[in-house]
């Protein structure tokens, strides 16, 4: 029963096991050892957790690290994020960084700065406003939104996604949707039923059912209507 589960907080300098909580708080420097599932799970500074994460809410200010999979209603993170297995959620809003080693799933995938998904990142709708170098293998949603924000550059956060510092914009292997909107995206294949091409993008095949437009300082080795 809910009621029965109880809380976990953590202040200052901690460390916990895991288990099941109704919500989770740490405040400082705090870090579970072992899975851990919640209604809420929030941060403010730096918390770890070594295993998979189950939560309705997850709440970052500051920076984290999961050794496993996290799932979850809701996450908005405010600074760093890293995961290391698959992240599967409803709504994901995301102010600074997040790193995912596997794949990413979402009904909302929004980022205002970077992010690099290692795997597959598949959402209803991504809305991605990028301030530095991102990167995922395969991109696909119903309506894809790619634009480059300020400048590139922030060398703290660049490294944590390219730790040689390679500024390239948005990279992908393939990126797949119904309205997709690129900006400052290096791919080799784009596909969808209405694609448009904003400046600095590098396309190597577009394939398209309905409309293709594209800025004229975009680069597209192939398009063609399919």
């Amino acid at each position: 029963m809910e009621k029965d589960k109880s809380d976990l907080k953590i202040n200052g300098h901690g460390s916990s096991t895991g288990g099941k909580y109704k919500s989770v708080t740490i405040n400082g420097n705090g870090s579970v050892s072992g899975d851990l599932e919640c209604v809420y799970l929030r941060v403010n500074g730096q918390g770890n957790v070594k295993g998979n994460v189950k939560a309705d809410s997850f709440k970052i200010n500051g920076n984290s690290s999961i050794k496993g999979d996290l799932t979850a209603e809701k996450v908005k993170i405010n600074g760093m994020t890293h995961i290391d297995g698959n992240l599967s959620v409803e709504d994901a809003e995301t102010y600074g960084n997040i790193n995912i080693g596997g794949d990413c799933n979402a009904e909302m995938f929004r980022v205002d700065g970077m992010f690099a998904v290692e795997g597959l990142l598949n959402a209803g709708e991504l809305k991605l406003n990028l301030h530095g170098p991102s990167r995922a293998r395969e991109i696909g949603g119903e309506k894809i939104t790619v634009k480059r924000m300020g400048r590139f550059g922030l060398r703290g956060l660049k490294n944590f996604i390219w730790p040689h510092g390679h500024d390239k914009g948005l990279n992908a292997d393939v990126i797949e949707g119904d309205d997709v909107y690129l900006e400052n995206t290096h791919a080799k294949v784009v596909r969808g039923n209405n694609i448009e091409l904003g400046p600095d993008c590098e396309i190597e095949l577009v394939e398209y059912n309905e409309s293709f437009k594209k800025d004229e300082n975009a680069v597209v080795g192939t398009h063609r209507r399919i």
